[in-house]
């Protein structure tokens, strides 16, 4: 057979997780909890400080998300992010226990002197949140048509060889790979950039 399972109709990310939705919402914290884990990582805390800070993120996050607006002009996601990350950091810092209330001899927590941008690359995070996002979508996906777009997205492999070792044409190869680069590009926007997530376009 020589075709591929089209779809279901997409639905943005962003507007699911503000309306609600807990499948739309646990996506939301895979795709986004260990990022924000790794800012406050490189912010200096040690890992069970960093992931208490994360829950602490995420629970405003679940309040503040309908009062993000992707339309506006400079609305950035990873910076409206940060923004909270970096809040929640100085609120831990704030209602850590003094020297006197840990006993002589404790280890204070760091105080961050916090840059207004996120501590790591812009790049390096829009990448490693398509790499997440790729694996947290790909039980929406027909198993075939994941196979082409994954072999020529991000294994880089040529459609023509693809299309031979599936058993489908070179124009349903291509098909698929449309398809689920369009389904990501509408359920990620206003969160990620999709323009452009293959190492090669094949």
């Amino acid at each position: 057979m020589n075709t591929l399972i089209e779809p279901s109709t997409p639905h943005s990310l962003l507007i699911a997780a503000r309306q609600g939705q807990p499948e739309a919402w646990n996506r939301f914290v895979h795709l986004y909890g260990p990022l924000v884990y790794r800012w406050i990582r490189r912010s200096g805390f040690q890992s069970s400080d960093a992931a208490d800070v994360t829950q602490d993120v995420l629970m405003s996050v679940s309040k503040d998300l309908a009062s993000f607006d992707p339309s506006r002009a400079d609305a950035k996601f990873r910076g409206w992010l940060w923004t909270i990350t970096r809040r929640r950091i100085a609120d831990f810092c704030r209602n850590r226990p003094t020297e006197h209330e840990l006993g002589s001899g404790a280890d204070r927590l760091p105080s961050p002197e916090l840059s207004h941008d996120p501590p790591t690359d812009a790049d390096l995070d829009r990448q490693t949140l398509l790499t997440q996002a790729v694996a947290i979508y790909r039980d929406r996906f027909d198993p075939k048509t994941w196979q082409a777009f994954w072999a020529t997205v991000v294994e880089g492999r040529e459609p023509d060889e693809v299309a031979q070792s599936l058993g489908v044409t070179r124009w349903t190869v291509y098909k698929a790979r449309a398809r689920i680069l369009q389904r990501l590009r509408t359920e990620l926007a206003g969160l990620i950039d999709v323009s452009n997530p293959s190492r090669r376009n094949g």
